[in-house]
């Protein structure tokens, strides 16, 4: 197979290792800026560089554009005529809609699958290059048909279970739906929590110092890059419309009943059970442990030393609860389940107390 990916930032880098670790025959080609081609031919991410794009496109395999919205877009335009039918066009991107748009509008000559992955890490660029970055991560589809289903399998999603991603079809529609609800919304409403905080912080109300737990993990994504989400926001922006205006619809009815959301509770507390424990969204969940420890000097070190020790890599660290000459609690967390009970053992093996946090 002959593979181009446009786009050699972490998305794009971390496919080309999780395609060549599992099938070395393929040969990738890759699409980018050329101090970031020259590092990804340094670092055997890729075999060879597109010169003349999208020329070299023709008579590929497979084309994955895992480039920024504005430039999935001017790409399609650019790609089309240039390939056939025989050459799978997919993105990487956080709307579909507006892409398959664009294909119908050009009777686009490539076949186009629209292609979003639920993944990503708190790092960015090559050289967060991960090749498993795609394991067990959800791995949406789009515009697949009776006519293509046959040549998608074969081709495309053949090849995404192989690195072990798994394959969800969407419409496009229910996709762009489904995106608005459950990471656009939450974009805004980290934003707009911590900026209602923020303004009130001052050395008489300490709003931002006292702002731990809960805040934090609720507030975590709203550190994003807007030059990144400008774009979706754009490209979807009747969905997250509506989803705003339902939101302050139910947050309007709970200004109205304060006093008893027991039902709201109880329905929250349901659905959440539902959630995948171990599925991956747009970053990589974190496991996170509990650890008692006590007041004195050194905690900390012997805490982490006993760790690394063991190889063991603490991805985020807070302390929770203080007591003076007391002890408190911290919260570790690690990259997955079994590094986590790894932690737990040789924590109390150093006769520290710690346990999974629920």
């Amino acid at each position: 197979m002959k593979i181009v990916i446009s786009g050699l930032g972490l998305m794009g880098s971390s496919l080309a290792l999780a395609i060549k670790n599992k099938h070395p025959e393929t040969e990738i080609w890759g699409y980018d800026f050329p101090s970031i081609i020259s590092q990804a031919l340094e670092k055997k991410i890729i075999d060879k560089a597109v010169k003349n794009w999208p020329g070299a496109c023709a008579e590929t395999d497979i084309v994955f554009l895992a480039t920024p919205i504005k430039i999935i877009e001017k790409q399609l335009v650019e790609l089309n005529k240039i390939i056939d039918k025989n050459t799978i066009v997919t993105d990487l991107g956080s709307t579909k809609q507006n892409v398959h748009r664009i294909v119908d509008a050009l009777n686009f000559s490539g076949t186009f699958i629209g292609g979003h992955p639920m993944t990503g890490s708190e790092k960015s660029g090559l050289e967060a290059a991960n090749p498993l970055l795609y394991e067990n991560a959800v791995y949406i589809l789009t515009g697949i048909n009776s006519e293509n289903q046959e040549f998608a399998d074969n081709k495309l999603i053949s090849l995404l279970e192989d690195i072990k991603a798994r394959v969800l079809l969407l419409t496009p529609e229910a996709h762009d739906e489904i995106m608005a609800m459950i990471s656009h919304l939450p974009q805004l409403i980290a934003i707009n929590l911590v900026n209602m905080v923020g303004k009130r912080n001052n050395p008489d109300k300490p709003y931002l110092d006292l702002a731990a737990g809960g805040f934090r993990d609720l507030t975590r994504i709203a550190s994003s890059n807007f030059s990144i989400w400008k774009d979706i926001l754009e490209r979807n922006r009747e969905n997250i419309k509506k989803a705003l205006q339902e939101l302050i619809e139910l947050l309007e009815k709970q200004s109205q009943n304060i006093g008893d959301l027991s039902e709201d509770f109880h329905s929250a507390n349901y659905y959440r059970q539902q959630i995948p424990k171990a599925s991956k969204g747009f970053l990589h969940p974190l496991i996170d442990v509990l650890v008692y420890v006590q007041d004195e000097p050194g905690t900390i070190a012997r805490m982490s030393n006993a760790l690394a020790e063991q190889g063991i890599n603490i991805r985020d660290i807070e302390l929770l609860k203080v007591r003076e000459k007391e002890g408190g609690v911290f919260r570790i967390s690690f990259a997955d389940l079994e590094e986590a009970k790894q932690a737990i053992t040789i924590l109390n093996n150093n006769n520290f107390r710690a346990f999974l946090r629920e």
